[in-house]
């Protein structure tokens, strides 16, 4: 062996242990490639099968990415077989939980957290969520399990740029429910996407005068801001960053908001586990999202699940797709939102 070869020898580390692999994980993750995220982790987790801090970051990548299922079995994993004196693992159960809307479930494991870990790095955290958990337990009773805004009528319209047909089936939500404001700040958008800018504004204004205005009008309203390029805008967003809905469609007309003001790393983080999986339109929107965040691979992922849900966009499904693969976001941030063939 000569000199050269001894010197590369000496440098290329063997390296067996599982701590390898999860530092590249870790660091995938930060660079936002989850697929080589999860593939270091796995591989951590194969070495150390028996190391609940590989185990629970596996489960946390998961949490992030909105695929709560996946990451239960590895937190149910760690608290059945593993360790089940790993509190933290308890209080991001109840987050998955909360999200998927299993709020009694996700209340009895943030109390478990506080019972084993009163004073642990994540108490305010589980504090806030177990008042908002037994706030929101409290009001489910109050609502028809059937009503589900993601697929109103209006909203759906409005989604397909029918404007005019969006007014009309929102004012005959009002006239049956004329105490409803969140049908009024959809009314708001309607209108003033159709160009009438001072009704519009001005009904949202009027609802946010009240004495407990909706989120809804707080998110439209800051949707209307951005898309007149007002100069409040920046701040209406900044304000929106600071609330975190347990509502999914609250959620989401908030992520949405942000999305509308360029904040899509925020965006992200709420339409990622707030939009149904099942309809093209809001699969359509995580993408854009997902993309103008820089998660091309999620990107790509979510426009090829588009083509098997609606087989009709599979053209311009596919094009975005190929876009994502080369780390290219859509090109105009407000059309790109619609999902048009």
């Amino acid at each position: 062996m000569n000199d050269v070869q001894e010197n590369k020898a000496e440098v290329i580390p063997f390296m067996q242990e599982g701590s390898f692999f999860y530092k590249k994980g870790i660091e995938a993750y930060q660079n936002k490639k989850v697929d080589r995220s999860l593939h270091y982790i796995k591989k951590a987790i194969q070495m150390e099968p028996e190391e609940p801090v590989f185990l629970c970051q596996m489960a946390i990548v998961l949490s992030e990415e909105g695929d709560y299922e996946a990451s239960n079995q590895w937190l149910n994993k760690i608290k059945n077989d593993v360790d089940p004196y790993m509190s933290e693992c308890y209080f991001f159960l109840a987050n998955n939980q909360a999200h998927t809307g299993e709020f009694q479930e996700a209340k009895e494991n943030v109390e478990t957290y506080l019972e084993m870990d009163p004073s642990g790095d994540f108490q305010e955290d589980a504090e806030s969520l177990l008042l908002l958990l037994e706030s929101e337990l409290g009001s489910t009773d109050k609502r028809k399990e059937s009503d589900d805004p993601f697929y109103s009528k209006a909203v759906l319209l409005l989604h397909e740029n029918k404007l005019e047909e969006a007014e009309e089936e929102t004012r005959k939500l009002i006239a049956v429910e004329p105490e409803a404001w969140d049908y009024y700040a959809l009314l708001g958008e309607t209108l003033w996407k159709q160009g009438k800018q001072k009704e519009g504004g001005r009904i949202l204004q009027d609802l946010l005068l009240k004495e407990n205005p909706p989120l809804a009008a707080y998110c439209q309203y800051a949707v209307f801001l951005a898309a007149t390029n007002s100069d409040q805008a920046a701040a209406w967003a900044d304000m929106l960053k600071q609330i975190h809905p347990l509502n999914t469609w609250e959620r989401y007309l908030t992520g949405r908001a942000l999305y509308t003001a360029g904040e899509y790393e925020a965006s992200y983080q709420l339409l990622k586990d707030a939009v149904p999986p099942d309809h093209p339109v809001y699969v359509h929107q995580l993408a854009v999202t997902a993309s103008r965040s820089g998660r091309f691979e999620r990107a790509a992922q979510l426009w090829n699940h588009l083509v098997r849900l609606q087989p009709e966009y599979r053209e311009k499904a596919l094009e975005l797709a190929a876009r994502a693969e080369k780390s290219l976001v859509p090109e105009e941030q407000d059309k790109d939102w619609m999902l048009k063939r």
